[in-house]
């Protein structure tokens, strides 16, 4: 009863979310992250015990793609969920039934990918042109499902792309961001999270993010122009302060550290900056 009524309170007929779940919900993913802008997802389960940063592709099982925002906002079949939630209703159950099924320690693996990769990935359904546009149709025809999906932040660059500078390479699209439009670079230092990010990762200082400032105090980073409260909520902070100085010492740093690998990001910051920045981008409803 209660899925019934969920599925119903989001629109979707219960076969088109049959056969959109049959494919792990590839086709609608790819069809929503088309229309919104927002970043394509895979949960897999590991097959392994931590550390999973260099896991081969063996040892993965495909859960489920999705599209999420660049906080906590879950765009599913099932309807729009909190991380959290989403996690916890639709990922773990499916998670440990893949492991009991194996008889292997394991966990749960979430990474972001650009439609293009999801092809070449150990997927059990890709992409096909004409679910996609069935699944488009639906989803366009569902308002009210649309109108629930924040509207990405002016300018729009792909959002694999603002995903890959939104850590560790954030300082490269600062110093490109600078470099092209003269608006200054600065340093955000965290000086208190919300309790659930309090084991967030941050320098000794403080720092954990780098963006530049507009002259009426607005922010930027790749995710295009908002508050800098904003910006600094999308990282669990909610107390923070700016710097100049620790801006340029994270810049000296990657090029002393990492000079070849900073390097090779301003460059792809640049050219990406150049192509997108002053491009407007249609959220929804276009053809």
């Amino acid at each position: 009863m209660g899925q019934a009524k969920a599925r119903k309170r989001e629109g979707f007929p219960d076969a088109l979310v049959d056969s959109w779940e049959a494919d792990d919900c590839i086709n609608f993913a790819v069809a929503l992250a088309r229309i919104t802008g927002w970043l394509l997802h895979v949960d897999w389960v590991v097959k392994s015990l931590p550390p999973h940063d260099n896991v081969t592709m063996d040892k993965l099982v495909p859960l489920r793609v999705y599209v999420q925002d660049n906080r906590e906002g879950i765009f599913d079949v099932r309807g729009i969920k909190a991380l959290s939630e989403f996690q916890d209703s639709k990922i773990a159950k499916r998670a440990k039934g893949v492991l009991r099924a194996a008889r292997t320690p394991g966990g749960v693996l979430t990474r972001y990918y650009s439609e293009e990769k999801l092809s070449s990935l150990p997927l059990r359904s890709f992409p096909d042109e004409e679910k996609i546009a069935i699944a488009a149709e639906a989803i366009k025809a569902n308002p009210t499902f649309l109108e629930r999906i924040p509207v990405r932040t002016k300018p729009c660059l792909p959002a694999y792309d603002a995903a890959r500078y939104t850590f560790g390479r954030c300082a490269s699209y600062a110093e490109a961001m600078c470099e092209l439009t003269g608006l200054p670079p600065v340093a955000i230092l965290a000086k208190k999270f919300s309790p659930m990010y309090e084991s967030s990762p941050r320098a000794s200082n403080g720092y954990f993010h780098s963006i530049v400032l507009h002259p009426d105090g607005m922010g930027e980073d790749s995710w295009g122009i908002a508050r800098v409260e904003d910006i600094a909520a999308r990282f669990g902070v909610i107390e923070f302060e700016l710097s100049q100085s620790v801006y340029q010492d994270v810049v000296q740093n990657h090029r002393k550290e990492s000079g070849d690998i900073y390097e090779e990001e301003l460059s792809a910051a640049r050219d990406l900056i150049s192509k997108y920045r002053n491009i407007a981008y249609v959220n929804f409803g276009a053809d």
